[in-house]
Order: C-alpha cells, then structure tokens, then sequence
C-alpha cells in the first residue's frame, strides 16, 4: 500500500482525481481517509495533518493501521533558498527540523527514498532536488528566511515534512515529501499564499498519481 497525505484538501486533490476504483471510506483519528486504486496501486489518501505534532501522530497511527510500504507526503510550501520561485516543485532528498537548536548534537538529518525520487523524476523531470526544512512556525521575514537556509540549505519551509520523514525512518517506510512553491517567506507571504494556495496546490499529488499510474511500487 501507499499512503499519500498532505496538510489541506486542495493538496491532495490531483490524486483523488486519478482514484478509481473508491474502495472504502472511513476515518482515523478524525481525519477522513479514501482508499483506492491508482493504477495497479492500492493507495490510501488522507488530509490534515498540519505541524509537526499533529503530522507524527498522524504518520504513526497510518503506519500502525496500514502498515504501507511507502508514505507520500505532497503540498505546498515557502522558498527558502532566494533561487527558487513560485510554482517551482521540490522533491526532497533530506529533511530536517529548522526550530531545533543546530548547537544540539543529536539533530538528524532524514533522507527521502532513493525509488520513490527516481519513480518522480521519471515523470516529472522539470523537479529542483534538495533539503526541506520543517518548523512550527510561519516564516515570513527575511532575517528568519537567512537563518533558515544559513543553517540548513534548505530548498523550501513546511510545517510537516520533517516530522513525517522522522516516524518513516524510525519505523523503515520509504517516504518522500513532494513541494510546490507558493510564496516567498517574506513579508507579505499571507497574502501570495491567498494568491497561489487553490491554484498550484494539487499539482504535486497530481504528479505523484501519474507516477503510480505508470509504475507498479
């Protein structure tokens, strides 16, 4: 099985599209799940893990309960690194947690799957790879964005994809977490958000239902 999440509705849209046959319905720890085939693929969808607590609770009890083999997490997130620009998507090859002490010894640094990053560039190769930085906090200042990318050479910010990628490691699932850009964790970031949020947000999930229309995993 594959679990495919991300943290609102909209983000996972362009996979619930592609999902047919609907197998179940249902529900865990409140949050509605859909589970069906794309492709060959038995794939389980799920929305709303937001933070990174919410998403560790959420990523343990989908791997308790389902016991998947590999876990995507898709949608959207800030630039961090001052290349990147709105609508890029980032795969990330590592993930680490920005709201850690870096003078702390144990930070860890989490890697993404190499199958799951090839699968995605063959389908998708216009694809900026790099490290994805997780936080409990909305960047939006140009102090804090520097701090950020200074630290860890981050491509992007989320909320999520480290602490998913930390309960994957430790339970040995193949995770990989799939980006688009949507503002530039600068003042004024709410408002790009407004802007980009409904309009570019499914399409990382749309990339990975292509991808498991193609491939067997």
């Amino acid at each position: 099985m594959i679990v495919i999440t991300s943290v609102l509705r909209d983000e996972i849209l362009g996979a619930f599209r592609e999902l047919l046959p609907v197998l179940e319905n249902g529900e865990i720890l409140k949050r509605p799940y859909v589970r069906g085939l794309i492709g060959v693929n038995e794939v389980l969808l799920v929305y709303g893990l937001i933070g990174k607590v919410e998403s560790a609770m959420m990523a343990q009890a989908l791997i308790d309960r389902f016991k998947p083999k590999y876990f995507i997490h898709c949608g959207s997130a800030g630039a961090i690194n001052k290349e990147r620009k709105i609508g890029d998507i980032v795969c990330g090859t590592e993930y680490i947690e920005h709201d850690i002490s870096f003078r702390e010894k144990n930070v860890r640094i989490f890697k993404a799957s190499d199958v799951l990053m090839e699968r995605i560039y063959d389908i998708f190769n216009d694809i900026k790879f790099g490290v994805i930085a997780s936080g409990d906090v909305f960047v939006d200042s140009e102090e804090e964005k520097e701090r950020i990318y200074r630290e860890t050479n981050a491509e992007v910010v989320d909320m999520d994809s480290a602490a998913i990628a930390k309960v994957c490691a430790e339970n040995d699932i193949n995770f990989c977490a799939l980006k688009i850009v949507v503002d530039s964790s600068m003042e004024g970031s709410e408002i790009e958000i407004k802007r980009n949020l409904k309009r570019l947000a499914p399409f990382p999930s749309a990339i990975i239902a292509e991808m498991l229309e193609k491939h067997l995993l």
